[in-house]
């Protein structure tokens, strides 16, 4: 073998070399460049040792995406399922790139499917603990640059709603979902838990010297005056349009007004706690089907010089709260103290400004 690698070298040099010495700078600039090409495959192989060096060999088959098992893990958690409208409920979400390629362009379209409840405000909340980088939110869609794989992201949201009707109080909702990966663009979508929704119950606190037909309930002077006694009838009234359990409304009578014990009750019991100077008014269960519910009772106002050329409170700190059976969750609230102005009089309202005996 050698033998004959080096007659053929001399036959070479005697034929070719011998006569110029341009065809043995030729022979030794192809040599260097296979040599260097060489050299930048093996080094090429070496970072990327998937890659087969022979030449026969069929290109890596193109990875395809599994629709059955997605690349984005999408999951979430609801911090309560009963929730009042108004304060809306708290929504994690987490997500997971469960694949080996990059996640790009993720967008979550948060909707609701519910006809009595639509989305208000959708925004970020306080109870975030991690960082919000690379993700930002649009209106009712959520965005993220990018997911690597095997990494996780977790977000937390507060979720707002507007009331459209009583028609229902579930509300019903799910997320879509779209990224891109290896040049697709991936559609999800996600149905979210029912969220159910605490009723509101209407209370109402006002008194009265004339009732709304004219006639007289109160007794004593009117616009009252100081030091000498005048008589109204206060009323508490409850609408809902939902069942309510252990309904409790109460007020507190300032110390120159007292209880008469005079009463007219509809539903419930009335009790006065002399030593708290408190009204209660107490109904095992408010229903719709029954009406309203109301109560009413009788004080006595005695003006003292503190009062006059003002309104003299009649009941102040009126407060109220039942349980909205269908959530579980307790409805209250808190009602304006009611005053000789006597609004919904129709007959003496704002009348009632107390005047000075001494100036009459």
């Amino acid at each position: 073998m050698i033998k004959k690698i080096t007659h053929y070298l001399n036959k070479r040099f005697n034929r070719f070399y011998r006569r110029s010495r341009i065809y043995m700078i030729v022979d030794i600039a192809l040599i260097a460049v296979v040599i260097i090409l060489a050299a930048l495959l093996l080094r090429l192989y070496a970072f990327q040792p998937e890659i087969s060096l022979a030449p026969w060999s069929k290109p890596a088959p193109k990875e395809e995406i599994n629709l059955d098992n997605p690349p984005l893990d999408l999951n979430y958690d609801v911090a309560t399922t009963n929730i009042y409208w108004q304060e809306g409920a708290i929504l994690t979400l987490r997500l997971k790139n469960n694949s080996s390629q990059l996640l790009t362009d993720i967008k979550l379209n948060l909707i609701s499917r519910s006809n009595s409840f639509s989305l208000s405000r959708l925004e970020f909340s306080t109870e975030q603990k991690t960082s919000l980088s690379g993700i930002e939110i649009k209106g009712f869609d959520l965005f993220l640059n990018e997911l690597a794989p095997g990494t996780d992201r977790e977000v937390n949201l507060l979720v707002k709603f507007k009331k459209e009707n009583n028609n229902s109080r579930i509300i019903t909702g799910r997320i879509d979902s779209e990224y891109k990966v290896l040049g697709q663009t991936i559609k999800e979508t996600l149905d979210l838990i029912d969220l159910h929704v605490a009723s509101e119950i209407l209370v109402k606190a006002d008194a009265y010297y004339t009732s709304p037909q004219g006639d007289q309930l109160g007794a004593g002077p009117f616009p009252p005056i100081t030091t000498l006694p005048t008589t109204f009838w206060v009323f508490f009234q409850a609408d809902t349009v939902a069942d309510f359990n252990n309904f409790v409304m109460s007020g507190r009578l300032p110390n120159n007004v007292e209880y008469t014990g005079n009463q007219s009750l509809l539903s419930g019991k009335l009790n006065y706690n002399a030593d708290a100077r408190q009204i209660i008014w107490q109904v095992e269960k408010v229903s719709p089907d029954s009406g309203s519910y109301r109560a009413g009772f009788e004080v006595t106002l005695t003006p003292s010089e503190a009062d006059i050329d003002s309104y003299a409170t009649l009941v102040n700190s009126i407060r109220f709260q039942s349980k909205d059976i269908f959530t579980g969750l307790t409805v209250s609230g808190n009602l304006p103290a009611i005053d000789t102005s006597l609004k919904k009089d129709t007959i003496n309202s704002g009348d009632g400004i107390v005047q000075d005996l001494n100036n009459i």
